[in-house]
């Protein structure tokens, strides 16, 4: 159990950390050179891990739907980076934690799935959750101007709930690591070429060290080994079990985010993420909520 175990932790350290290295990128590149290195970095990275784990790349059924899901991905990290930029890494993780009510809210819009009357509450619970982080002690933080950060990465969360839904069609035929590969993969060929045409050369050279460590941490490690890491142990232990480790991943986020980015930890974060956290456990135990799909 434990060896088992080991496949959730890992990956949910690497993705908790993930937000904080976003970050410090976010500093020297926008959120489109940022994304398409880290899939410059991922998609081969993903495609040794095929050919360790003995996975076949074809065939691939409906190679539309991945063209599909490459783009929806895409503009999910975007969205999530362009929030980032004004908002704080601790904010984004808690925020993110809401996106499987998203998913499920979705499902109940336009796949005819059940959302019964307790996940409103927990819905409701969850957004005065995200209320409180984002008012932060004060209303006048509310205002757009000052909130739009974490507006937009709510938003984020719709995106992610329809890049989930889609890719559900993709995997019900396709290996989810083969499926994960090609869609960034597709999404690598559009958006590469693009941003080393725009940007100049000089930006990518003169990067600090700490920008250079973290989009290999981010391509490297957190799009493709993590994602490996947790469909391993996805087949090794219940859902139940699963859904428990995502919940450490915001925990990780705070305390990395305090020490690494010296960002606070106040009463009002502490209180939204109880609340958010609150919410989401409601919404998933009485519901077809599932916690345990994450991004990559």
């Amino acid at each position: 159990m434990r060896y088992s175990s080991l496949f959730l932790l890992i990956p949910v350290i690497f993705w908790g950390l993930s937000y904080i290295a976003i970050k410090i990128v976010l500093s020297e590149l926008d959120p489109v050179e940022m994304i398409s290195i880290r899939f410059l970095l991922g998609a081969p990275t993903l495609y040794l891990v095929l050919k360790f784990k003995k996975i076949h790349l074809f065939p691939v059924q409906q190679f539309w739907k991945l063209i599909i899901g490459g783009l929806l991905i895409y503009i999910h990290f975007w969205v999530m980076a362009v929030g980032m930029i004004e908002t704080t890494a601790s904010n984004t993780a808690w925020i993110l934690t809401t996106a499987p009510i998203f998913i499920a809210i979705l499902g109940w819009m336009f796949l005819s799935e059940t959302f019964k009357i307790i996940q409103w509450v927990g819905l409701l619970i969850a957004a005065i959750g995200v209320l409180f982080l984002t008012a932060n002690g004060s209303l006048d933080n509310l205002a757009w101007i000052k909130s739009r950060g974490d507006i937009i990465v709510l938003g984020s969360c719709v995106t992610w709930a329809i890049y989930t839904i889609w890719v559900r069609k993709i995997t019900a035929h396709t290996h989810p690591l083969t499926a994960t590969f090609w869609m960034t993969t597709i999404a690598g060929l559009i958006f590469i070429p693009y941003t080393f045409l725009t940007t100049d050369a000089v930006k990518f050279t003169s990067l600090q060290n700490s920008t250079i460590i973290s989009l290999i941490f981010l391509g490297v490690f957190c799009l493709a080994i993590a994602f490996w890491l947790w469909s391993e142990g996805l087949k090794r232990l219940k859902a139940a079990e699963v859904g428990i480790y995502l919940y450490i991943e915001p925990l990780i986020t705070m305390i990395g985010a305090w020490i690494i980015l010296s960002e606070s930890i106040t009463v009002w974060l502490i209180i939204g993420a109880i609340l958010i956290s609150i919410g989401v456990v409601v919404a998933e135990k009485y519901g077809k909520v599932k916690v345990a799909e994450h991004d990559v």
